[in-house]
């Protein structure tokens, strides 16, 4: 009985992958995509057959694939309320049931909706035979695909209460990362076998960190197209992205912190590098979107979760300014590169819970530029006017160029000029010039330092250059071109720049510089660079 235990955590968390069967005709199929998962390293499988309760075809179906299965199976026909396609008459579902008890075609589990579970007795009564089958066991669920239930606490009382009930399922909508912060929590805190997981790009967290926190199990699919809830990763993306095996309760966990980040390569690169080095850390993508208070109430939320472990942020745009300011009022030290810069990258929390703020990105651009070209007395052309073109800015005038900003807001441009000038000496040369860079201005690089053209930004096929009103005649042969985007590699402005004959920098130069750094700050240890070279070039 769930109501007598207490604090329940599995050893392991299983990767269940989800397969909708629409037809009866695609059951040979469904069931080699179970074989398919089971051989990526899915441990069991849940049949999704929302649309074949209503006739006899569809029973006949469901029994071939309860008995014919490759992996432990959980049986799903989820009504459209909460999420689902099955939309007949509750009869329909208890027939579905009564075939399989009938046929001797026991799931491992049945998945029904607790609200479903409570009004209909026949149901109740349907799955009880099933039950009968001590391999069998139920999983009361909920479902809400608009956000938070009201209701929760409520809901989750009368399912602990339900004696029948093998295991407690949760899953709602995220509106923001601490939805999936409170996800983890209800896990670290179950009275039993309990499967939590928010859906959504801010709900990737719950899915990648269930095992930490005691979930049962975390649903994957066997391809981006093949999901069956937003937010779902791959069978692939799991265990080869994020090492999902090899998480635990003493796993510590960093996060990729901005907005947007669900394209960002850092996951794969740390924990790659993590695994390499034996170094038992997991970072996982956290969306956070623009603004102070989103800021603030996130990592303040993660920083006072109480088995988060969180141990270290790679913080990205538009919440770098956000950092420092977050770390100067918790009392934590600035290093003197963000000091500088006003910006920072890196967040740092020590064993005592004391934060540290570290910017790596004015040597992950300074350091590719080098090796192009002399910066002392250079004319550099800077796109862009946020916490990296600060950070970039800086790098170069210490180096002795003379920086021209662009930027499509002229206040935020000259914001970013007076506050560089204060941070340096007086006489750094450093100007605002509204429009685009001219070819007649002579400049020997040209920076983007914006998301544009970034995958999975809001502009990814647009040019920094034609978003300010410029031309590409500006870029010349021999002229060095930098873009910090590095997803993809051969961006709008860096296609545009080869056509023209200029020596270009990818921003995976700057990626890998600044990544390297971070892991050694975190953990102590050497990126693996070659491998993380090989897996930017694949």
């Amino acid at each position: 009985m769930l109501s007598s235990l207490r604090r329940y955590h599995p050893r392991v968390s299983f990767i269940t992958v989800s397969i909708q069967v629409n037809d009866p005709a695609e059951v040979d199929s469904a069931l080699e995509q179970a074989r398919s998962a089971s051989a990526l390293g899915a441990q069991l499988v849940e049949w999704r057959v929302d649309e074949l309760a209503v006739e006899e075809a569809g029973h006949r179906a469901c029994r071939i694939l309860v008995q014919d299965t490759p992996l432990p199976c959980i049986l799903t026909c989820r009504m459209v309320e909460e999420g689902g396609r099955f939309g007949g008459d509750e009869s329909d579902r208890v027939g579905l049931l009564q075939s399989l008890v009938e046929a001797g075609a026991i799931p491992k589990y049945i998945d029904v909706e607790s609200a479903a579970w409570r009004r209909d007795r026949d149901l109740r009564i349907a799955i009880g035979r099933l039950l009968a089958d001590e391999d069998c066991g139920l999983v009361l669920s909920t479902h809400d695909f608009e956000g938070r239930p009201n209701d929760l606490a409520r809901q989750l009382d009368a399912m602990w209460g339900e004696d029948d009930a093998s295991v407690v399922k949760v899953a709602w909508m995220a509106r923001s990362i601490r939805d999936s912060l409170e996800a983890m929590e209800m896990l670290d805190e179950a009275a039993g076998p309990m499967i939590v997981l928010c859906m959504g790009r801010f709900g990737v967290m719950s899915r990648v960190l269930a095992g930490k926190f005691g979930g049962l199990l975390t649903f994957a699919s066997n391809g981006e197209d093949l999901a069956t809830a937003p937010g779902q990763l791959t069978i692939q993306q799991l265990r080869d992205v994020y090492h999902f095996d090899s998480i635990s309760s003493s796993t510590k966990v960093f996060g990729i912190l901005g907005d947007p980040v669900e394209h960002s390569l850092s996951p794969l690169l740390h924990n790659t590098a993590c695994r390499r080095s034996g170094f038992d850390g997991v970072l996982v993508p956290m969306p956070v979107i623009e603004g102070w208070e989103s800021f603030k109430a996130s990592l303040v939320c993660m920083l006072d979760h109480p088995s988060l472990e969180l141990s270290g942020l790679a913080v990205t745009s538009p919440h770098k300014e956000n950092l420092i300011r977050f770390v100067e009022e918790a009392g934590g030290v600035l290093t003197p590169m963000a000091q500088r810069c006003g910006s920072a990258n890196t967040l740092v929390v020590l064993p005592d819970g004391s934060l540290v703020a570290d910017n790596t990105d004015t040597e992950g651009i300074i350091g590719p530029l080098r090796e192009r070209m002399s910066l002392k007395d250079s004319n550099v052309a800077m796109l862009g006017a946020g916490g990296a073109a600060r950070a970039a800015a800086i790098g170069l005038l210490m180096e002795g160029a003379r920086v021209v900003v662009f930027n499509r807001s002229q206040e935020r441009a000259r914001g970013l000029v007076e506050d560089v000038k204060a941070r340096m000496e007086a006489s750094a040369s450093i100007e605002y010039r509204s429009g685009a860079p001219r070819s007649e201005d002579g400049f020997d690089a040209v920076l983007n330092m914006t998301t544009l053209g970034m995958a999975g930004g809001p502009d990814p096929e647009l040019s920094p250059l034609e978003a300010l009103g410029g031309s590409v005649d500006v870029l010349g042969e021999g002229m060095v071109v930098f873009d910090a985007v590095y997803q993809p590699r051969r961006t709008p402005l860096i296609q545009q720049a080869r056509q023209a004959g200029a020596v270009t920098i990818t921003g995976d130069e700057m990626f890998l510089a600044q990544a390297a750094r971070q892991f050694r700050t975190w953990t102590g240890g050497e990126a693996p660079m070659d491998e993380w070279k090989a897996l930017l070039e694949s």
